[in-house]
């Protein structure tokens, strides 16, 4: 029950949750930290670790490494200091004397490791019993048989162990937090995927099922409006339709009195008075069909197009249309057949009526099944092809029979198409002619 309040929250605070949630873990991810790592110890080197290696002759493994050298470790020349009496510490150490030893340091030491430094040679390393170093040390003792024995402490890491252990638990604590992260991408942004397909069918499916309401308070409200739109377009479109039921039935009535009267009259006045009621007529259909059925798409089924485009092509072959097939493989969609058949039909004759001929393809790329039927006609202008999928739209501006149809066989042509989720569109032929390609979502 939770679950849902927190889903039909609004966006804002569902995100302002998840942050304060996300600092919340942050939080309790540095105090465990501070409370269960240990901290971190400083490198330091004693006064007796230094001694025993430098009177070491020993080759064995150890932190300090110890080299011959011809001449004495200067000050000067390391940019460390000296300290007396910690020189002679180490000289009674080793049980030489002091002219024979060398002892620097960096000046950069602290009682109060890490937290202060104090920078100067007034700064000498911790006194407690003996002295511990923090930082670089150089030490040395001669060798009777000449040169110096020196020692030189490693340089610290760049990162240190403590370091290194804190970035792994602060790693883990990201990794722990990118479930819940995915969790909450997750559940905000099904609905608004949801919500973007449903807006794609319903620019696709003027009979689309409602949206359901679900998600984010924005995307309730988004969904009900949306919902109500569709309502009232689908109302607009069954009012358009009923007008233009009621304007093709009133039509009929005076056209049927007109053929009938015009019986009588002379044959050079009944002959063209008759060509033209056949030709309001055939108007009056095809505007019906456009208006009631032209997108309409009844039972969807896998429908696969080669053989669909073959019988296609051989019926209009049977007819004496020059209609030739190209490179055809299987490609099955989802949808509904005879709406199909409308389609490739209408563009086929288009091809055969204002390019001379089609050639017809299909292939299949990747999700998408794409016929193309391409002719060798005079092509169309850059400009105009775009407008020649508008209803009504004829590059002859005539309505004659004689030049052509209405301007509807593309415009069918694209509404099937959009009706399965699919596109047409038409481009230019190198050489001449137009290439009308349709894409549909590929099935299985």
């Amino acid at each position: 029950m939770a679950g849902l309040r927190y889903r039909s929250l609004p966006i804002f605070w569902q995100t302002l949750i998840l942050l304060i949630g996300g600092l919340i873990v942050a939080e309790l991810v540095s105090i465990l930290l501070i409370i269960y790592l240990p901290a971190p110890r400083p490198d330091f080197y004693t006064m007796t670790e230094i001694v025993e290696r430098l009177a070491s002759d020993s080759a064995a493994p150890s932190r300090l490494t110890v080299r011959h050298i011809a001449a004495p470790p200067e000050p000067e020349d390391s940019g460390m200091i000296s300290d007396p009496a910690i020189t002679e510490r180490l000289a009674a150490g080793l049980g030489v004397p002091m002219k024979d030893v060398r002892l620097l340091f960096e000046a950069d030491q602290s009682e109060i490791f890490p937290f202060t430094r104090r920078i100067g040679h007034g700064a000498v390393p911790i006194r407690h019993g003996q002295p511990y170093f923090f930082n670089t040390v150089v030490a040395g003792v001669r060798d009777p048989a000449g040169g110096w024995h020196v020692l030189r402490t490693p340089p610290p890491p760049h990162i240190t162990a403590w370091q290194k252990r804190t970035f792994i638990w602060f790693g883990l604590s990201a990794l722990a937090m990118l479930p819940v992260a995915w969790l909450f991408a997750r559940r905000l942004t099904r609905p608004i995927r949801r919500f973007a397909e449903a807006v794609e069918k319903l620019d696709h499916e003027g009979d689309a099922p409602p949206m359901p309401i679900e998600g984010p308070a924005e995307l309730q409200l988004t969904g009900a409006a949306l919902n109500e739109m569709q309502q009232r377009l689908q109302a607009t479109l069954r009012e358009r339709t009923a007008m233009i039921g009621a304007i093709a039935h009133d039509l009929r009535t005076p056209l049927a009195r007109i053929a009938f009267r015009i019986e009588a009259a002379p044959p050079s006045i009944r002959e063209p008075v008759q060509a033209d009621i056949e030709q309001m007529r055939a108007m009056v259909a095809a505007t019906i069909g456009f208006v009631r059925g032209g997108p309409a798409v009844a039972e969807r089924r896998p429908v696969d197009l080669a053989p669909l485009v073959g019988r296609l092509a051989e019926q209009a072959r049977e007819t004496g249309s020059p209609v030739e097939l190209g490179a055809v493989e299987p490609a099955v969609v989802s949808g509904d057949r005879s709406a199909l058949e409308r389609l490739i039909q209408n563009l086929i004759d288009n091809a055969v009526q204002y390019g001379g001929g089609a050639l017809l393809s299909v292939r299949r790329r990747a999700d998408r099944a794409r016929i193309t039927v391409a002719d060798r006609g005079p092509g169309i202008p850059e400009p105009e092809l775009e407008r020649m999928f508008q209803p009504f739209e004829r590059r002859d501006p005539s309505r004659s029979r004689s030049t052509g149809g209405l301007g509807l066989g593309l415009a069918i042509a694209r509404g099937i198409a959009s009706a399965h989720g699919g596109t047409v569109h038409a481009r230019n032929r190198q050489g001449g002619g137009l290439d009308v390609t349709v894409e549909l979502p590929a099935g299985i």
